[in-house]
């Protein structure tokens, strides 16, 4: 292998490295615009993925008051987060209802950090959660989706409509 090769090969890992740290600026969050129940959410952007999520997860917007009418459930607009505040463990009744044309729907409760997913995929149900003071609930989808531009950003396409997503006291 000549030097000309070499140095060639140098030169465009280099600017390979350049380039790709050019890319890992830190986006500014913001969550998905709002959607009503039966809405379809169409398109996400970069800046929608939880940015410390490994899997590239987008929260889902509710309005809440068609999630829950529980008074001690707080939602937490820039997040999209439902957290418990009744001051003592309660069962909940989760459930939810949705279409997606490909998209990696998962409903799920938090507690000291981590993430749960209950759903396994079923696009509709039932979960009984048990729930400390500070518990959360979200629904998220995984990014992808096919990209492309507008507005004068890159989008990516989605197509998920939650019909039924509902937290109640469990009897």
């Amino acid at each position: 292998m000549s030097m000309k090769i070499v140095y060639s090969m140098a030169v465009i890992i280099c600017a390979a490295m350049w380039f790709g740290s050019c890319q890992n600026e830190e986006l500014d969050y913001y969550p998905l615009e709002k959607k009503h129940l039966g809405e379809t959410y169409t398109e996400y952007v970069m800046n929608n993925i939880i940015s410390n999520d490994t899997v590239s997860r987008i929260a889902l917007n509710f309005y809440p008051e068609e999630v829950t009418s529980l008074s001690y459930v707080d939602y937490d607009e820039s997040t999209c987060i439902f957290t418990f505040h009744r001051g003592n463990t309660s069962r909940y009744r989760l459930s939810w209802d949705y279409e997606t044309d490909g998209s990696y729907v998962e409903v799920q409760y938090g507690q000291n950090g981590m993430w749960y997913t209950v759903n396994e995929q079923k696009h509709s149900g039932e979960y009984l959660l048990t729930a400390n003071d500070g518990m959360s609930v979200r629904m998220c989808i995984q990014g992808g989706g096919t990209m492309f531009s507008g507005d004068g950003l890159i989008k990516y396409s989605i197509a998920v409509t939650v019909n039924r997503f509902s937290i109640e006291e469990a009897d």
